[in-house]
């Protein structure tokens, strides 16, 4: 097809039992959990780690969570 143009972009995914970001850097993470009535299953979102706090995302104010996989945004130009 003319004019179109293909991007590529691969990441390396990690469990956070492998590894875990750098403090307070925001990832993209795939999560389960419950908050405010509202129940998410593997579900993308935009996740960040503190190193006293553990998990935490800027939308939502989870009762429950756990974070399956995470990956960098950078390359995905944040």
């Amino acid at each position: 097809m003319k004019g179109l143009v293909q991007k590529q972009v691969i990441v390396q995914w990690y469990t956070p039992e492998e590894r875990i970001p750098q403090n307070d850097l925001a990832v993209l993470a795939t999560v389960s959990g419950k908050a405010k009535g509202v129940e998410f299953e593997h579900a993308l979102m935009i996740m960040i780690y503190d190193t006293e706090d553990g998990w935490f995302s800027m939308e939502y104010e989870f009762d429950e969570l756990t974070v399956h996989a995470w990956c960098d945004i950078d390359p995905y130009e944040g």
